[in-house]
């Protein structure tokens, strides 16, 4: 499938030890959580996927509490690239759907390309993940091909480290609303205990990915 247009903020290493430490840091009251997150964090809101943190590095960030601040059983997503891959079937949807991706790239710090192609989504990733690993300290421990049941496209590569108490997800995501139509790059932090293995088989492997990745 090709891709018609792609948006990307480049996932610095600032950027990736900001998320992996959030499980870890002080606690706050809830009632204090939004200040202490624009005055101290620097985060800000964005409706560009659904009600979500903007950070200080323009990465879009949602989470599965209400706090995430010091819960280290939250899960964290951070969505660093939006793409949107092309079915020439649905010329209609083209224009309006190619508007939705260069309104990512308004966001400071993003940019926009037509027609990246699957190896420009891969680079992307790769670079992506070069500052993972400098961060963690490792390659990752298991990559896996998307397909569809991922998302609608690209099928670009999947990249998962274990540490610590928790797995870290580096790659496409499908796209819940509200574009319908479009795929997330992300970076997921996702609780994991690291004496549990993770499946040995890649079609197991993506079903575990995939059912801990959703928005």
């Amino acid at each position: 499938m090709a891709v018609k247009a792609l948006a990307h903020s480049p996932l610095t290493t600032a950027a990736v030890r900001e998320l992996l430490e959030i499980p870890t840091l002080p606690p706050v009251p809830d009632d204090d959580f939004i200040a202490h997150s624009e005055k101290v964090l620097g985060w800000g809101f964005t409706d560009l996927v659904c009600d979500a943190d903007l950070t200080r590095h323009g990465h879009v960030l949602s989470y599965d509490v209400d706090n995430p601040l010091g819960d280290p059983a939250a899960t964290l997503c951070l969505v660093f690239g939006e793409a949107y891959p092309y079915q020439p079937d649905m010329p209609d949807d083209e224009q309006s759907l190619t508007d939705n991706v260069r309104a990512w790239a308004e966001t400071p710090g993003w940019r926009f390309c037509t027609d990246p192609g699957l190896d420009g989504c891969e680079t992307v990733l790769a670079e992506a993940a070069l500052s993972v690993s400098e961060v963690l300290g490792c390659p990752p421990q298991r990559t896996v091909r998307t397909d569809n049941q991922f998302s609608l496209g690209p099928h670009a590569l999947c990249r998962i480290w274990c540490t610590g108490d928790h797995a870290v997800v580096l790659g496409p995501q499908a796209d819940e609303g509200p574009y319908g139509y479009l795929t997330h790059f992300a970076l997921v932090l996702i609780p994991w205990p690291s004496e549990e293995e993770l499946p040995a088989d890649d079609a197991a492997l993506g079903v575990w990915v995939r059912e801990r990745i959703d928005w």
